[in-house]
């Protein structure tokens, strides 16, 4: 499907909102304001990048469950802190040098790659050289950047700038996302104690496997 076919912006726009979220819901945890909001049955069914009895349903029905069963933000605040933060070992560590790395660690090879693909698009790590690069949200941040930036250079009629923009996304997704993004996710369904992060995992699993239709190569 070419670059210029009109659906594109629309995937575009549905595709940013997603891995804005997502990113958010996986850097910190979620405050009560942010469950009231993310949890709002109206919302839910707005939810981007929707299907019918896939991952992204499974999830957004996932959500609801944790609200009509009343986990409240300490309970998120404890499962995260057990799934990504510790102390101890972490159920799901959120980086992607322990995932890919030989010696299992941060600041690898795989932290310094990735470094330089957000500074060829003149971004960094809010806290570079303190904390990874490579932390999963950050990862779908910039993937949401990129397609923010995709959609604005069509709004612009700059179609070769939305093509780099495109292919630039296609391939740090295949690069440094669908390598160990989709076993995380699976730690997170295996180890969450609630059904929020488990709804959070199916999310993100959805959007990963909606990105090829939605940004074709």
């Amino acid at each position: 499907m070419s670059i210029v076919d009109p659906s594109l912006p629309a995937r575009l726009d549905a595709l940013a909102a997603a891995w804005t979220v997502l990113s958010r819901l996986l850097l910190t945890p979620a405050s009560e304001e942010t469950l009231a909001h993310i949890r709002n049955p109206a919302l839910l069914e707005q939810w981007p990048l929707r299907d019918e009895d896939g991952a992204a349903a499974r999830g957004t029905a996932l959500l609801l469950e944790s609200a009509e069963m009343g986990e409240g933000p300490d309970a998120v605040r404890r499962d995260f802190t057990r799934l990504f933060v510790g102390p101890g070992r972490l159920k799901a560590p959120p980086w992607e040098s322990v995932h890919r790395s030989r010696e299992r660690l941060l600041f690898e090879a795989e932290t310094l790659q990735v470094r330089e693909w957000y500074a060829r698009f003149g971004l960094a790590a809010p806290r570079l050289n303190r904390e990874p690069d490579d932390h999963v949200a950050l990862e779908l941040e910039f993937l949401a950047a990129l397609a923010e930036r995709a959609l604005t250079a069509l709004e612009e009629d700059r179609p070769d700038d939305a093509t780099a923009l495109v292919e630039a996304h296609q391939a740090f997704l295949a690069e440094h996302v669908l390598p160990w993004v989709p076993a995380l996710m699976e730690m997170i369904r295996e180890n969450a104690d609630t059904s929020f992060h488990t709804g959070v995992a199916e999310l993100v699993t959805g959007a990963l496997e909606s990105a090829e239709f939605l940004l074709p190569r």
